[in-house]
């Protein structure tokens, strides 16, 4: 059974612990350098890594540009939420004030708001909702913001839900049992996405693509379905839930309007275990 959907407000998200989310950021600790301070961010991931990346104020303000100038869409058509999402960075990014480098007031107050832009853009792109529905930010802003971040490993820029469904696979094989090859005797079957074959015994060895099969026994290929899991909470043939944690959230900035899907995994549902 799905929760009721939850709405938040901007004031209420700042006070939001984002357990769910498999990387977590926090501006730890500041430093001075050359008469400038710089925000130290200290990164932790699903796997137990952590590391610290480093900037000064003007480099997360070019940061900010970027996002909205070229990693989200200005399409009045936007099949996302491009608008909502510079609306929320813009409402949460602190100002800008000349040398006030040493005012220890200032510089905890940036604190708090840029590890709020960090958090609520790893929440827009690692848990399934409208911001990455948009083709756009979905091809530009998750690799920007993991750059941003220095998140190197490929394990470690998985959504929550991409995590969930790899998880999956280790308890299927487990388990040693796949309910598609128990019912047919082809070796392959049809990718509900893209509609080409899935090789039940190799993958798709093409186009370095395995196999996936969510919990409702659908097969997709590992591309097709994790792009979409970046956007939906459904498999895309049967609407059964990938996960059975899904709670509908809304963040309402002005006019407009951002939504995704907090999952309350915590650290239990983002090991190696079925979801």
């Amino acid at each position: 059974m799905v929760p009721a959907e939850e709405c938040h407000s901007l004031h209420s998200l700042r006070q939001h612990v984002s357990r769910d989310l498999p990387l977590r950021v926090s501006v730890s600790s500041t430093s001075v350098q050359a008469k400038s301070v710089v925000y130290n961010c200290t990164v932790s991931s699903a796997s137990k890594i952590t590391w610290i990346v480093s900037y000064r104020y003007s480099e997360f303000l070019a940061f900010r540009v970027k996002l909205e100038d070229l990693w989200t869409c200005h399409d009045s058509n936007c099949s996302g939420s491009c608008q909502a999402l510079r609306d929320i960075v813009a409402a949460y990014f602190p100002k800008k004030w000349p040398l006030l480098f040493s005012n220890q007031v200032v510089v905890a107050a940036r604190k708090r708001k840029l590890e709020l832009v960090l958090t609520h853009l790893l929440r827009s792109v690692l848990l399934p909702g409208s911001a990455m529905a948009c083709l756009h930010a979905r091809q530009n802003l998750p690799i920007n913001v993991f750059g941003f971040l220095r998140v190197k490993s490929d394990v470690d820029r998985r959504s929550a839900l991409q995590i969930c469904v790899d998880n999956y696979q280790i308890a299927v094989k487990k388990e040693n049992r796949h309910a598609v090859t128990q019912r047919s005797d082809s070796k392959t079957v049809g990718c509900m996405i893209c509609l080409c074959d899935v090789d039940l015994e190799h993958g798709h060895q093409q186009c370095d693509n395995s196999l996936v099969v969510l919990p409702c026994d659908h097969v997709f290929h590992r591309w097709c379905i994790f792009q979409r899991l970046m956007f939906t909470i459904h498999c895309p043939v049967c609407r059964m839930h990938v996960s059975p944690y899904a709670v509908t959230n809304y963040c309402h900035p002005t006019r407009n309007s951002e939504q995704w899907w907090l999952s309350d995994f915590g650290d239990t549902q983002l090991q190696p275990k079925r979801c």
